[in-house]
């Protein structure tokens, strides 16, 4: 094996190396002190131009790293602006809330928010509020039609960004905890109207839910439909579905993408970490089969919470349907445990 001995001079720093036949790209070295007025030290110091299956390699290893990267920036938009857009869906399944009264509100941004309003044939002035999930088809009833026979007025709120709300961007509570807090400033000013409301949210329902019960008291008791503790690990678990890899890195990145996009955090502070400071009764409703949110989780919270959560396990159930597989046994379980939280 033949060794190329070389003089590298840089800005006056002379280091010595040894080349043995490595494949490098041909390259001159200047001395470029000022009194050398930039003439060459060495015109140049030689090539290796090394086999031609060596610069194949570096072209496909090149090409693959780039078309890697291009991808990860392809899923990375993808997934954020999937989640802050969420298409409006509510819009087509509003017969299926029956008959309602319009009702509005202005959020802090001055974004109008919507709704309808459910009352109770029999009102016992009590009052709940019903939060859907993420671009959530789930017809919302079946769970009026149950509370309004137990004597509640039922809200049916639009997040913004969803429904006929206003808005062009969702974020998982991040603004919809405040938006609810002014649905509780109309609500509670209403004729006849309680104090103190309870709410019904579902999926990300139950992170505005979270995060504005750990700020109001005027939130007497809570239902969380199917909760995730971390929204970045419900991503992680939906890029599984997809059979994406390094799922956990990607949910980061879409989660911090997305919040560029949103202008606040969709992640923090996660449901979990709030837990601890909300003082209402809360109830847990869980799928056996959901699976964005295990049901190891669904216990972790209802443990974290003050006063220990009572947790509703539906066998079977996934994440979108646990009313469904509950039927009105579940709801029946739901306004029971909603008529007790208030009268205590």
């Amino acid at each position: 094996m033949t060794t190329r001995r070389v003089l590298i001079v840089m800005r006056g720093v002379v280091l010595e190396a040894n080349m043995h036949n490595i494949p490098i790209f041909s390259f001159e070295i200047f001395d470029v002190t000022p009194e050398s007025q930039g003439i060459p030290l060495l015109a140049s110091v030689g090539s290796w131009p090394g086999p031609n299956w060596v610069r194949g390699l570096v072209t496909v290893v090149g090409f693959a790293l780039g078309l890697g990267l291009c991808l990860v920036l392809v899923v990375v938009e993808w997934g954020a602006w999937a989640m802050v857009l969420p298409g409006r869906r509510l819009g087509s399944i509003e017969p299926e809330r029956g008959p309602g009264e319009p009702i509005e509100a202005r959020a802090r941004d001055g974004v109008r928010l919507a709704g309808t309003w459910h009352p109770a044939p029999d009102p016992a002035g009590r009052t709940v509020l019903l939060l859907h999930g993420f671009a959530d088809p789930t017809p919302l009833r079946g769970r009026i039609e149950a509370l309004n026979r137990r004597g509640w007025d039922v809200a049916a709120l639009d997040a913004r960004a969803h429904g006929r709300s206003e808005g062009d961007r969702a974020s998982f509570g991040g603004r919809e905890s405040d938006d609810l807090r002014a649905w509780i400033d109309i609500l509670t000013d209403r004729p006849g109207a309680p104090e103190r409301v309870a709410v019904w949210g579902r999926s990300m329902g139950t992170a505005i839910a979270i995060r504005a019960a750990a700020e109001d008291p005027r939130i007497a008791a809570l239902v969380l439909e199917s909760p995730y503790l971390d929204l970045e690990d419900a991503i992680a678990a939906w890029l599984r579905q997809l059979w994406l890899p390094l799922p956990r890195p990607f949910a980061r990145l879409i989660a911090g993408r997305a919040r560029t996009l949103a202008g606040v955090s969709l992640t923090r502070p996660r449901s979990i970490d709030l837990a601890p400071r909300i003082a209402a009764p809360a109830l847990i409703v869980h799928g056996s089969g959901d699976s964005l949110v295990s049901p190891a989780d669904a216990r972790r919270l209802a443990t974290a919470l003050p006063r220990a959560a009572e947790l509703i396990e539906v066998a079977g159930a996934g994440h979108a349907n646990v009313v469904g597989a509950g039927g009105d046994a579940l709801l029946d379980r739901v306004a029971s445990f909603l008529d007790g939280a208030i009268d205590r």
